[in-house]
């Protein structure tokens, strides 16, 4: 999809995105990963000149690998991720003012919280179909 893997791989549990040729940083990324409950964090890569404002997004595998995903499974959290990076290309795109907080603010309009919502719902429909380590809904006192 156009990224580039800080490592040129992924070695070990964790994969580091290098997200400045898609011209967005990793703060912002981060907020729109989290509003649609994908978990990541902002980091720095190479050539960052401020923590403040990081070039990419780090994840790690083991909380999906424990629920039962496989490479195919990766695959579709990628598509999360690439929808979520264009979402946050277009909010920036779309935000009076330099600094997060208006950037933040402008994720919470209608138009951008009805896209977040959608993205939301795609994501805990798939991720439903994977069992939560720890939680078996035999054993929960309050059932849904």
């Amino acid at each position: 999809m156009g990224y580039e893997l800080v490592s040129g791989g992924t070695e070990n549990h964790l994969v580091l995105v290098n997200l400045k040729n898609k011209g967005i940083d990793g703060s912002r990324v981060e907020k729109v990963l989290e509003a649609v409950h994908i978990a990541a964090n902002k980091n720095t890569v190479p050539g960052d000149v401020s923590a403040m404002v990081p070039g990419g997004i780090r994840m790690g595998t083991p909380a999906l690998t424990s629920r039962g995903f496989v490479e195919e499974d990766f695959a579709k959290v990628a598509y999360f991720f690439d929808a979520a990076v264009k979402l946050t290309v277009k909010i920036k795109s779309e935000t009076q003012g330099t600094k997060l907080k208006d950037f933040v603010a402008t994720t919470q309009s209608a138009n951008f919280q009805s896209e977040i919502a959608k993205r939301c719902h795609d994501v805990e429909e798939y991720a439903k179909q994977f069992p939560t380590i720890g939680f078996e809904k035999e054993t929960m006192k309050y059932k849904s």
